[in-house]
């Protein structure tokens, strides 16, 4: 495989502290066996004066490597990375700070990505083996373009808020629109040497950072859609925006209606409503998982969303991922260590909570 520069970081802090833990259990074995078998001599004494100073301290020395020895790795690697980047580079090199950044971050989410044994939790009738979760291949130069503040701003597990309305998902919701999965359609018109220019449905676009993961991946025609534009307006740098993405500040069900009355007159409607990749970023129920993916994908479409384990339960979620047939191809109800939850979809007149009318000022089209 590829040659991994931070991996002599990486097992030497690792090595350093599997041994401050192998300190703890030894400290806790000396402290147990001294227990079930006590002496009186002085010799004992000593070795059980020695065996609660290692048994106090050990936890203090584990605590202070995860707290300073751990980032010191990260700051290590990104200073090293840093200047071999910029004796090597010819360009103008990213600023310290930046480059500092994007290794620290890098750095901690490939740590993040090995503390799970089993990056999916695969539903049991769904075999492990179908899922792959490999990244997208590396863009073209002329699709690299980053258009939004929140891209990178995402973290392991955790929500970020980006606007009233809205928050940047955990990482695990964008590893996973990386799937191989996602990648097909745009393998498929490859493989057909066709010229047609892959589409996705962004739905519940939010701050963008999602339609940027599409469009990195090659989906450079993109449908953007949500009914509140704050956290868009607030995140992406328009003069930056791909000619082929839009975005439409409306809930997708009056996207989808107003866009098929314009079918007749020229307007994106009929077949153009044909997408290869939708992304739901809302919960979502099955009917209407299902019928999205019957209706607007292409033959080799894919559509990812957060589906409610039960109908109009919009409390937990299990990520599901469909063909243009309806079939479900993969589902999960966990992702790494997140558990699959999402903002209820606002269009739906079941919607309870904050997130749902009238709470968050969302009124829908009659």
């Amino acid at each position: 495989g590829d040659v991994n520069p931070e991996r002599p970081l990486y097992i030497a802090g690792e090595s350093f502290g599997g041994i401050l833990a192998l300190e703890v259990a030894l400290a806790i074995e000396k402290r147990n066996k001294h227990i079930r078998s006590p002496s009186s001599s002085s010799t004992t004494t000593t070795t059980e004066a020695t065996t609660q100073f290692q048994f106090i301290i050990s936890p203090f020395l584990l605590t202070a490597y995860y707290i300073c020895i751990l980032p010191f790795q990260a700051h290590a690697w990104s200073a090293i990375h840093s200047l071999l980047t910029n004796a090597a580079s010819t360009s103008t090199p990213p600023s310290n700070e930046d480059s500092r950044s994007i290794s620290r971050r890098r750095f901690v989410s490939r740590i993040a990505s090995l503390s799970s044994t089993i990056p999916l939790i695969i539903n049991t009738e769904i075999p492990s083996s179908s899922i792959s979760h490999a990244a997208a291949a590396p863009p073209d130069d002329d699709n690299e373009v980053i258009f939004t503040a929140g891209y990178g701003r995402e973290e392991y597990t955790n929500s970020i808020t980006a606007s009233r309305d809205t928050n940047i998902s955990p990482k695990e919701v964008y590893d996973s629109i990386q799937s191989s999965y996602i990648l097909y359609p745009i393998e498929q018109l490859r493989k057909q040497n066709s010229t047609r220019v892959p589409r996705a449905f962004d739905v519940g676009a939010g701050a963008g950072v999602s339609t940027q993961t599409l469009y990195l991946m090659g989906y450079t025609d993109i449908e953007a859609v949500d009914w509140s534009s704050k956290a868009w307006d607030e995140n992406v740098d328009e003069e930056r925006l791909p000619k082929g993405v839009k975005f439409h500040p409306v809930d997708d069900e009056s996207f989808l209606e107003e866009e098929r009355k314009k079918s007749g007159s020229g307007g994106v409607g009929g077949s153009n409503l044909l997408f290869d990749v939708i992304v739901f970023n809302f919960s979502v129920n099955e009917s209407k998982a299902r019928s999205y993916a019957k209706t607007m994908l292409q033959p080799e479409g894919r559509l990812l969303a957060p589906v409610n384990i039960q109908s109009d339960y919009w409390l937990k979620q299990a990520f599901k991922i469909y063909d243009s047939q309806g079939n479900v191809l993969w589902t999960a109800n966990e992702v790494g260590a997140w558990s699959v939850q999402f903002q209820p979809d606002v269009t739906q007149e079941t919607c309870q909570g904050i997130w749902c009318a009238p709470y968050n000022g969302f009124k829908k089209k009659r």
